[in-house]
């Protein structure tokens, strides 16, 4: 899959999955914030069709969020509380996405 179907696809479950507690928020972990990519990177984001939040990365963000990520796309599920709950490596079809989110909203009910 690549990344552009990826970002259609999770603007497809970010819109299905409004309203629902669940939110799909995306971080460029390779482009700055405040950095002459971001520009491109927020144009590849919305020729994509992503439309979703989308960030830049900060130094604060590299020590938290991308400690021990060593796999791209990396995807981790957090709680309301800021809780990990669980991590996924790689893409997935839209399917596969839908499992896992729903199976990670049944564990938090």
């Amino acid at each position: 899959m690549s990344c552009l179907q990826e970002m259609g696809t999770l603007s497809d479950l970010a819109y299905e999955y409004k309203g629902t507690g669940f939110s799909i928020v995306g971080l460029s972990a390779d482009v700055p914030s405040g950095s002459s990519t971001a520009a491109a990177a927020k144009e590849m984001m919305t020729s994509s069709g992503g439309k979703f939040t989308n960030l830049t990365y900060t130094d604060s963000v590299v020590q938290t969020m991308l400690a021990g990520v060593n796999v791209v796309p990396t995807t981790k599920f957090y709680d309301s509380n800021g809780r990990l709950l669980t991590v996924v490596h790689g893409a997935k079809s839209k399917e596969g996405w839908i499992n896992i989110i729903e199976t990670v909203m049944n564990e938090k009910a």
